[in-house]
Parts: C-alpha cells; structure tokens; sequence
C-alpha cells in the first residue's frame, strides 16, 4: 500500500511514504493473523471426537430400525444395475468410454 504526504515545506511538495515499512507491519499482522487461526483449529482428535458425538445424536433422535432402514436402501441402491454400470464407467478408460458411446451413436442412426 503506498501512502502519499503532504509536506509541510513548499520545496518539497507530495512526498512517497516508503513502502517497505508499510510491507513490513502488513507481513507481521499476518504472522500474528496465522498464529491466531492455528489456535483457533481444532485438532484431528477433537474433529473424530466431535464426529462420534454427532453419530450418537443421531442414532438416539433417529432410532436403530431407521437406520437399519436406511442401510438397507443404500446397500441396495449400490448393488443395482444402474449404479454397477457407473462403476464400471468410473473405473474404466475415458478415452475408450468417449469411443464407445460414439459407436453407440452411429448405430442409432
């Protein structure tokens, strides 16, 4: 950031602040900004900690048969036709998938 002076004198009319004084102080306020932040970060303990907490809750407002219920559908939703070829897809060469689609393509028309 650059500051302009008005000098007092008239010889010397606006002055340049020197820059390197304003990049030092803003270079300091950033450390001390880092360090706050560090602080303020919860550690990977605390995150599990707090992830387990929320498991619990849920369980307790939810009910077991609920998500039991639920388990179920998603397990189901994976083994599905549907989702085995997404998979596959996923899994395997793009270059390969854009040419097969092509050929797809082609024999439609």
């Amino acid at each position: 950031m650059v500051w302009f002076i008005k000098s007092k004198n008239k010889k010397g009319g606006d002055k340049r602040a020197v820059e390197g004084a304003n990049r030092e102080s803003s270079k300091a306020n950033q450390s001390i900004n880092e360090g706050s932040l560090r602080s303020q970060r919860p550690s990977s303990a605390e995150i599990r900690a707090q992830a387990l907490a929320n498991v619990r809750k849920a369980k307790e407002h939810l009910g077991e048969e609920t998500i039991q219920k639920i388990a179920a559908a998603m397990q189901k939703k994976q083994q599905s036709a549907f989702e085995q070829a997404k998979s596959k897809i996923h899994q395997s060469d793009a270059d390969r998938v854009a040419e097969e689609i092509l050929a797809m393509m082609e024999t439609r028309h």
